[in-house]
């Protein structure tokens, strides 16, 4: 006997009453590898003495050569931040079982101003600090602290991704700076750097165990820096990943604090609005404090 055709008609339809959260960074990767700063009101000036250089005294008795003590000064701004969202006031009712999503809206929030610290200090670490008097003077990134995406010991290079002798690169010109031994270097790359390291080390490398270990996650330090993975490091239209090391007292962070409002709105036809609000800002304070390293991610590369 055939059954009836109207009978698929009335199968249930089941429908989740919670809420997930689709992939995202969630904490933040950098803020705790900056210099937290406070500042009151929109700009902060921080006072910096430069190098320099005792001279031979030539003559018994003579004048006293007096030095022009060099300074300078670096400029932090903060601004406002916000990310906001409304549920009308039946929202609730017409949602069914299914509940308001407040709780995770809030916690979404905090996603987002996680992520929004980590691009402020990307782009304090890449973008142009300001110094002078005013806080008018622009710097910009250092190219003598940039390795370039061809960069090789020696002979014509090629562009590639990230290499050993490019990490080796970012430790000579820490040293080459002076930066002191004892401070920690940084090393910001996303996931494709980590496959690079692996691919170049498995057969030709006797770091590939170590190499193994940092793409496990088992440890977070190669060749004497820490390893920081942020998806957010800026890619160019020809494929050029802009990778940055750092060190902490190199770039000054100034953040408020997250601040959640939850609201009812009369204008709005009493919806309940959900609210974020940040106040970030961040600078380089000093171009040899930090470097760039341009990592290729064309499948040619």
């Amino acid at each position: 006997m055939t059954p009836p055709l109207t009978i698929p008609q009335h199968f249930p339809i089941e429908f989740g009453t919670n809420w997930e959260f689709l992939l995202q960074q969630k904490p933040s990767i950098l803020k705790g590898c900056v210099t937290s700063v406070t500042v009151n009101g929109e700009k902060k000036s921080f006072n910096q003495i430069g190098q320099m250089q005792m001279t031979r005294i030539t003559e018994r008795l003579g004048n006293t050569q007096v030095s022009e003590l060099p300074t300078d000064k670096r400029w932090i701004t903060s601004a406002p931040y916000e990310v906001a969202n409304h549920f009308d006031e039946w929202d609730q009712d017409f949602l069914g079982s299914v509940v308001l999503p407040t709780s995770e809206t809030v916690q979404e929030h905090a996603f987002a101003y996680n992520r929004a610290c980590d691009q402020k200090i990307i782009d304090s670490v890449l973008g142009v600090s300001y110094s002078g008097e005013d806080g008018v003077t622009p710097n910009a990134f250092d190219p003598n602290q940039i390795i370039p995406a061809d960069y090789v010991v020696s002979g014509a290079g090629v562009n590639s991704g990230l290499t050993i002798p490019k990490l080796i690169a970012i430790k000579s010109l820490f040293g080459t700076n002076l930066v002191d031994e004892g401070e920690e270097i940084f090393f910001v790359h996303t996931q494709k750097q980590l496959d690079d390291l692996l691919l170049t080390t498995q057969a030709t490398s006797s770091d590939y165990a170590a190499v193994k270990a940092l793409v496990d996650g088992s440890i977070n330090r190669f060749l004497g820096m820490t390893f920081k993975r942020c998806e957010l490091l800026p890619k160019d239209s020809n494929d050029l990943r802009t990778c940055f090391a750092f060190v902490k007292r190199g770039i000054k962070f100034t953040d408020v604090g997250r601040k959640v409002h939850m609201d009812v709105l009369p204008q709005r036809r009493h919806a309940l609005q959900i609210r974020t609000t940040a106040k970030l800002g961040g600078v380089r304070m000093e171009e040899k404090l930090v470097a760039q390293v341009i990592c290729d991610e064309s499948p040619a590369a």
